[in-house]
């Protein structure tokens, strides 16, 4: 991981030792080949991205610039509504679909300058799936070996910020969403707090566990982008803090335990670097109630899922993908008790695991529990040995915090010989951001030292 680089291409734009325009005309045949590779994008726009560009060139040269994220090109999951530009969410239904308003994230963003036309970041249709492997528009790559899955179900976010094509780009997290493409891809992403960052104007897929968060290749830039949307809580600061004491919670268990050997080794040097620091103590210990979290959470969001696709099941069932429509159609026959007593356990469990993480800082976990399955895996071995849904064991460490809304950051501390990365996942209590990013900052210097 580096400093930010969001900061070393704003002060080359200030200096002028480059230029938004410059920048783009460089990145240019770089994107045409990511794209043939990995097929990250949905929808790809570089004409209007270099009339955005040109916008913002003119801004710099003037000496006004909107901010740091001036003429910084950031990709959006093609979940977001842009306004005069395509909004498919992967899928068939809505290949013609052009909203004519912002989501509230893009317009804060564009008011700051931030270049969002380059285009659509490809995804799991209508984000229901770990994989990005069924898009209308077809599967997501990984960037190291196009054999391999890159993670869902923002795949297309984390290969663009992968392969360097931007700083910085948004995706969405119902079940792991950010967490697992930024694992397999070796990047950093952040799930924040429930409800922390807008979702309108982002299409759902389960409005009580949907967060919309930020991926990046290092945390700096993760706590700059928070800064922007919230000057008054000051992430960096509370990110480059000293810290004379750190209290970790280890999960017991499978949820505290990869199943690729290899990855559970490098997570647990990892581990062990961090815990030589002085003032660090770390306890293990089982977490209460996971299988009445992950109970709650399967009703919850194919519930709200079910409800939100209902008419197009009815009338489009053949326009979706196989595996998507057979979820959706699968969890439709939950009953309104069901329901009920989901958002009840729901609001108990938080309390539960508010107490809990009263007690830590941050608990620390692996994010996935394998490294990238191969493209057309069905299954793969589980904890046991035997075959498991690949898309039930890739949401095994991350979905309890949607459910939870806890913060939860994914980080790589650890690469196998084929050069995927080993990543863990910090999580903290409501609205400790600035926390998560303190720790994250912590190891990633321990790891590069």
């Amino acid at each position: 991981m580096m400093p930010s680089q969001i900061k070393a291409i704003h002060q080359a734009f200030v200096t002028g030792q480059l230029d938004p325009v410059s920048w783009l005309d460089q990145l240019t045949d770089k994107i045409r080949q990511v794209q043939e590779q990995t097929n990250a994008f949905i929808h790809l726009d570089i004409e209007r991205a270099r009339m955005t560009a040109e916008a913002s060139w003119r801004r710099y040269r003037n000496a006004i610039s909107l901010s740091v994220l001036d003429g910084v090109l950031i990709g959006l999951k093609d979940l977001f509504e842009t306004a005069n530009m395509p909004t498919t969410a992967g899928s068939k239904i809505l290949q013609n679909y052009r909203p004519h308003h912002d989501a509230v994230i893009v317009s804060q963003l564009r008011k700051l300058g931030a270049n969002l036309d380059l285009g659509k970041l490809n995804l799991h249709e209508f984000a229901f799936g770990p994989t990005s492997t069924s898009s209308f528009y077809g599967p997501v790559r990984h960037p190291l070996d196009g054999s391999k899955m890159a993670g869902g179900s923002s795949g297309g976010s984390a290969v663009a910020v992968a392969t360097e094509l931007m700083p910085l780009a948004l995706g969405t997290d119902t079940g792991g969403s950010v967490r697992i493409p930024a694992a397999l891809c070796g990047i950093i992403g952040l799930k924040p707090t429930y409800d922390r960052i807008s979702r309108q104007g982002v299409i759902p897929l389960s409005w009580t566990l949907d967060h919309v968060g930020p991926m990046a290749r290092d945390v700096e830039d993760i706590a700059l982008f928070l800064d922007l949307l919230f000057p008054e809580e000051r992430f960096q600061e509370q990110m480059m803090a000293p810290c004379s004491s750190l209290n970790i919670l280890v999960p017991s268990g499978t949820l505290g335990r990869a199943v690729d050997q290899d990855l559970q080794h490098r997570f647990e040097l990892a581990l062990e670097r961090l815990s030589m620091l002085p003032g660090v103590h770390i306890d293990t210990s089982p977490l209460p109630e996971l299988e009445r979290i992950r109970a709650a959470q399967l009703v919850i969001i194919g519930a709200e899922a079910a409800n939100y696709h209902w008419k197009w099941l009815q009338e489009r069932p053949l326009d979706y993908q196989e595996d998507v429509r057979e979820r959706l159609m699968s969890r439709a026959s939950y009953l309104a008790v069901q329901y009920i007593e989901g958002l009840r356990a729901r609001q108990e469990l938080q309390v539960m695991y508010q107490q809990v993480l009263d007690r830590y800082d941050v608990m620390i976990l692996p994010t996935v529990p394998i490294y990238p399955p191969d493209l057309t895996a069905q299954e793969v071995p589980g904890y046991d040995g035997q075959p498991i849904d690949v898309r039930n064991l890739l949401v095994w460490m991350t979905s309890p915090f949607n459910l939870l809304g806890l913060p939860a950051l994914t980080m790589p501390v650890g690469h196998n010989d084929q050069g995927f990365a080993a990543s863990a996942q910090i999580v903290g209590n409501y609205d400790q951001e600035g926390k998560l990013l303190q720790v994250a900052k912590i190891w990633q210097d321990v790891l590069s030292a």
